[in-house]
């Protein structure tokens, strides 16, 4: 029995929803389920009745609750008391950021006023000898990655120069774009295979003539009507100048941004400030706002 499963029991069991209480605890609903199973197997007793999708104590476990209640309640004050809880948040965050990276530093500089006495430490490029706290991208970087929680969905729209004969259109259906040159990222990219994808799912081939990592000079190839390209339309709002058109798809076509962190590792009263602090500024970012 261990010290976080009993933490996810109380969840639980304050919430009687198993889906709220694995998002409070930023972990799949599937792991929440299967530790509320171990930890009835192990104690031999259901601690839940569950009818209709609908979760209620037993009586078994309305006495377990009210134990690991007062037990839990003890230890946090101890630890507390001994670790200066009321401390000033502080400490050094490690996160690999795949997406949105523009955003993330504007969420960074947001915690940091906030947070002064908090680091961060930013990757972009994954390091399998680097102990990631988090990692922002489409998919985890690794298996041990096994907790996600979404941050975006967005639209992929084609961006052209402001003089391209499509720049007025309302919207543009990729088997008009056979013709058409592209400017992509770097081909292990994810950019880069949807764009792949929506062409020959529209029956040909891109005429990829440019591939730049780089998304600065990227976009300065399509402003210079060199190329068309096919990127998100919030991740990269604020580089979308006068010179260059952004066009929906059609059909529309979805990116979803993720933050993931290692579900083997407790999660750290840093962690878990900034991850809260990060779904909300993203979801006030979906809505529109661009500020917290």
């Amino acid at each position: 029995m261990e010290l976080l499963q009993l933490r996810y029991f109380l969840t639980v069991a304050k919430t009687l929803n198993i889906s709220h209480a694995a998002k409070h605890h930023f972990i799949p609903q599937s792991a929440m389920s299967k530790t509320i199973s171990r930890l009835e197997k192990e104690l031999g007793r259901d601690l839940f009745d569950r009818y209709k999708n609908k979760l209620t104590l037993t009586d078994e476990g309305k006495a377990f609750y009210h134990a690991i209640n007062e037990s839990l309640g003890l230890l946090d004050r101890a630890v507390h008391e001994i670790s200066r809880g009321d401390a000033p948040l502080g400490g050094e965050l490690k996160i690999l950021v795949r997406q949105h990276r523009e955003n993330v530093v504007n969420c960074m500089a947001s915690f940091k006023k906030q947070y002064p006495n908090v680091s961060f430490r930013i990757f972009y490029e994954p390091d399998v000898s680097e102990d990631y706290d988090l990692c922002i991208a489409g998919q985890p970087p690794s298996e041990e990655f096994s907790c996600g929680t979404q941050l975006i969905t967005e639209r992929l729209v084609l961006v052209t120069c402001a003089e391209h004969p499509y720049a007025k259109e309302t919207g543009i259906r990729f088997e008009n774009l056979a013709k058409e040159e592209f400017a992509v990222a770097s081909r292990d990219s994810y950019l880069w295979r949807q764009t792949v994808l929506c062409c020959q799912q529209a029956g040909f081939e891109p005429q990829i003539s440019i591939t730049c990592g780089d998304l600065h000079c990227l976009l300065k190839y399509v402003e210079a009507g060199m190329a068309v390209t096919i990127g998100p339309e919030k991740a990269w709002s604020s580089l979308y100048g006068t010179d260059v058109a952004v066009i929906p798809t059609i059909p529309e076509v979805f990116r979803s941004t993720y933050v993931f962190r290692n579900g083997q590792k407790p999660l750290s009263r840093l962690c878990g400030t900034y991850l809260e602090f990060l779904t909300n500024y993203f979801a006030l970012l979906e809505r529109g706002k661009e500020e917290i």
